[in-house]
C-alpha cells in the first residue's frame, strides 16, 4: 500500500475517534431518538428495483442517477441500467469488467462512468455499448461532469483531467497541491460552456478555463488551523452548486459560500462544517453540517432561515428537493420530508436502504433515490 491511499483512509477514521473523543462518555454520540409528529404528507413508493450488488467502495463514493428523455439510468457495483421512468421496466442493463466508483455523468446521449481501476468509459444512452474508455490518473470518487466539448473527471490524487466527449481524447489537466490527511473522497466539480469549478482539499476552489485548463480565479474557502493534522483538515468534499451566476460551496471545518462564478468575488459567507456540499430548494441553500444539523440560509442573503437538529448524529443524506419541501435520509433507512419555510416535520417513512449516502435526481413532483447497496427508488408525495 502507497502512502497516499493510507493516508486518506486514515482520515475517515480519525474522524470517527473525533467525534468519539467529542462526547461526554467517550464513545460515539447516540443517534438521537426520533421524536413523534403528526404527519402532514405521506410518501408514496411508485416503485423500487435492484441494480448491480451495491457500490462496496468504502466511502466517499455516491453514485447518481440521471434522466434522459423517458429513461433514469442508474450504476452500482458493475452494472449499469437504463429503466423506464414510470414504471422502473428495464429497458437495457450491461455489466462491466471492474466496479463502477463514479457517475453517471451524461451529454448529447452520451453516458459518462469511472471504475475502481481508474478508466473513463463513455456508452451510449440507447443501448449501453462503450464508445470510447482511457486511463485517468487514479481511482475516482466523483461524477464526471460534462459540455458539449469537454468531459472532465477529478480523481483522488488532486488532478482534474478534461477528455475530448466525442472520442476520449486528453485535451488538460490541472493538479492541485493536497496536505497529506485528507478526507476519503473529493468534491463533484460543474462545468458550463466557459468554465469548470473545482474544489479541492486544500480547502481552494479553482475555477479552470476549458479551452486550456489554465486557472482564471481561485478562492480559499477553509484556512487550516490547529496543532494537529485532524484540526487542519479543511476539505471541500461536497457537490458544487452553480446556479444564476453563483457557485455555492460548503467545506469541512470552514465555511459555506456564495461566490459570483464570473469573477470569484465572495457574495456571503458564513462559517460552516459540512461534507456533503449544498442544495438549492426554492429561494434556500440547505446543508447538514457535520453533526447533522440541517440548516436553511436565504440564498441571496446567506442569512440563516431556519436548522433543524431533531436528527443530530443520524448520519444523514445530503438535503434533496422533493415537490418543493426538503428530504433527508439517515443511515437507518428513514426518510424525512421537513417543510422548506421553517423546518418543521411533514412526513416520515422506513425504505429499503441500508445507507445515507444516496445520489438522487428530482424529476417533475418525484425523485429517483439511488442508495449504496444498489436500490434505486422512485419516491413522491401524497
Amino acid at each position: 500500500m502507497n502512502a497516499r491511499p493510507f493516508r486518506v483512509l486514515l482520515a475517515s477514521l480519525t474522524l470517527i475517534v473525533l467525534s468519539a473523543c467529542s462526547s461526554s462518555g467517550g464513545t460515539l454520540p447516540e443517534p438521537t431518538t426520533l421524536n413523534s409528529f403528526e404527519p402532514q404528507l405521506e410518501l408514496v413508493n411508485h416503485w423500487s428495483m435492484s441494480v448491480g450488488e451495491g457500490a462496496n467502495v468504502g466511502g466517499g463514493s455516491t453514485l447518481k442517477p440521471v434522466l434522459l428523455e423517458n429513461a433514469v439510468f442508474a450504476a452500482s457495483g458493475k452494472q449499469l441500467t437504463s429503466f423506464s421512468l414510470e414504471a422502473g421496466q428495464v429497458n437495457w442493463s450491461i455489466e462491466l469488467e471492474e466496479r463502477i466508483t463514479a457517475g453517471i455523468g451524461y451529454v448529447n446521449e452520451q453516458l459518462f462512468v469511472a471504475s475502481r481501476d481508474g478508466k473513463l468509459m463513455a456508452l451510449s444512452s440507447s443501448d449501453g455499448s462503450i464508445l470510447w474508455q482511457v486511463n485517468a490518473s487514479s481511482e475516482a470518487l466523483a461524477v464526471p461532469q460534462a459540455n458539449s466539448q469537454i468531459v472532465v473527471l477529478q480523481t483522488v490524487d488532486g488532478k482534474v483531467s478534461a477528455y475530448a466527449t466525442e472520442d476520449g481524447k486528453f485535451q488538460w489537466s490541472y493538479a492541485a497541491s493536497l496536505p497529506s490527511l485528507t478526507l476519503r473522497g473529493t468534491s463533484t466539480p460543474v462545468i458550463n460552456e466557459t468554465y469548470t469549478y473545482v474544489g479541492f482539499a486544500n480547502g481552494k476552489l479553482v475555477a479552470l478555463d476549458n479551452q486550456t485548463g489554465g486557472v482564471v480565479w481561485q478562492k480559499v474557502i477553509a484556512t487550516t488551523k490547529g496543532r494537529s493534522e485532524t484540526e487542519r483538515l479543511a476539505d471541500i468534499d461536497g457537490a458544487l452548486v452553480l446556479i444564476d451566476g453563483l457557485l455555492y460551496v460548503t467545506s469541512y471545518q470552514g465555511s459555506i459560500a456564495a461566490i459570483d462564478a464570473l469573477t470569484g468575488s465572495i457574495i456571503w459567507q458564513q462559517p460552516a462544517s459540512s461534507v456533503s456540499g449544498a442544495t438549492l430548494v426554492g429561494g434556500a441553500v440547505l446543508i447538514v453540517d457535520a453533526q447533522d444539523v440541517i440548516v436553511a440560509y436565504d440564498k441571496d442573503l446567506g442569512l440563516v432561515l431556519w436548522q433543524n437538529d431533531s436528527l443530530k448524529h443520524r448520519s444523514l443524506s445530503s438535503p434533496m428537493g422533493l415537490d418543493n419541501q426538503v428530504l433527508v435520509v439517515d443511515a437507518q433507512g428513514y426518510a424525512h420530508v421537513l417543510q422548506l419555510k421553517d423546518g418543521d416535520f411533514l412526513g416520515r417513512q422506513k425504505l429499503s436502504i441500508k445507507d445515507a449516502r444516496i445520489g438522487s435526481q428530482s424529476y417533475q413532483d418525484t425523485i429517483f433515490l439511488l442508495s449504496q447497496d444498489g436500490r434505486l427508488i422512485r419516491l413522491g408525495l401524497k
